[in-house]
């Protein structure tokens, strides 16, 4: 950061530890019944911001199909399947969360941010944990069945590796890189949403580089994130791309955003998109990204936190914003009213 620049008002050590878990006494989690806060608290239903790393790509994933269909579809049917997904990643985060924290409770109850979740306290037993999670894969069913068929067919490796995910943390530093195909494969199933098939000949171009551009920002987002963690997860045997990287993770987000941007500017190439994609969607994120590594403070959990909150709507909306603006583009109503 240069001298005089404004720094986000950030404290330099993290929140004293609780000693004890408090029950939420406002909020969303306050007004419901006591029984089911654990359940609530699994599914992180008063954490929005991950749900941001679910739902994002679908936005995403359907804008691009938009533009690329033979016919753009018309933005009652966008809004009905963007509504759809919305409920599908409320129920998919809250069955990987579920899942990881099980998988995961011998190592959150050494981790100072993670001690007081419901299966790491004891509010929820293993198996409870278990059962809640399949209840959960079982009520996304409905969801799937309102969609073709080529959905279900791309939902399976997504469970799957959601499902791998909590192993590589312990036999790879690069877990963040298994966490971004399933978040990426989001692209896939929204092609598959708007009839379009992303591996045709002439689509997967694009698609596989929108597809790897969203693997470089998971990256990204989720090694600045574990950065909150760093100590406990070393003394607790976590591995992650923020303790392998801890000396030079702005150096690889650095090469990771160029990446980015590069897989973008070639998608929307490949794809014959128009301006306003390379302007806001391409330009938007280089200069999201630059913003968000350069001004994160990755010693101080509070501004790893902030800047992961903000990345998704800085990096994400751009995305969006430039697809969704060709998208626009091509409906007939503003054909008529820009060549009337």
């Amino acid at each position: 950061m240069k001298a005089g620049d404004q720094q986000p008002d950030f404290p330099h050590t993290s929140p004293a530890p609780k000693d004890q878990y408090n029950p939420p006494a406002k909020g969303f989690l306050s007004m419901l019944p006591t029984a089911l806060v654990p359940y609530a608290e699994l599914m992180r239903l008063e954490k929005p911001a991950g749900l941001y790393a679910f739902y994002f790509p679908y936005i995403i994933g359907l804008c691009y199909a938009a533009c690329i269909r033979d016919s753009p579809p018309t933005l009652e049917h966008m809004m009905n399947l963007a509504g759809l997904f919305l409920v599908w990643c409320i129920i998919l985060r809250g069955a990987a969360c579920c899942w990881n924290d099980n998988t995961d409770q011998e190592f959150d109850r050494k981790v100072l941010r993670c001690r007081f979740r419901p299966i790491a306290r004891g509010a929820v037993s293993t198996a409870q944990g278990h059962l809640f999670t399949a209840a959960l894969g079982l009520a996304g069913v409905p969801i799937l069945i309102n969609l073709p068929a080529e959905c279900t067919y791309h939902a399976v490796p997504v469970t799957l590796l959601f499902m791998l995910y909590p192993f590589a943390k312990r036999v790879t530093y690069y877990p963040q890189v298994v966490l971004g195909f399933p978040f990426a494969w989001a692209i896939f199933i929204c092609c598959a949403a708007l009839e379009v098939d992303p591996f045709h000949p002439q689509v997967f171009g694009s698609a596989a580089c929108l597809f790897v551009a969203n693997v470089c920002w998971t990256i990204i987002y989720d090694t600045i994130y574990a950065h909150q963690d760093i100590k406990y997860d070393v003394a607790a045997g976590v591995k992650s791309m923020a303790v392998r990287f801890a000396d030079s993770t702005k150096l690889l987000t650095s090469i990771l955003a160029v990446a980015q941007v590069v897989l973008l500017l070639a998608a929307g190439h490949s794809a014959g998109l128009s301006s306003v994609y390379f302007i806001v969607s391409c330009g938007g994120t280089a200069f999201a990204l630059i913003n968000m590594i350069g001004r994160v403070d990755l010693e101080v959990p509070a501004s790893c936190a902030q800047w992961f909150h903000r990345g998704f709507w800085y990096v994400g909306g751009t995305v969006a914003a430039g697809l969704f603006g060709m998208y626009l583009e091509r409906q007939p109503a503003w054909n008529a009213a820009h060549h009337s």
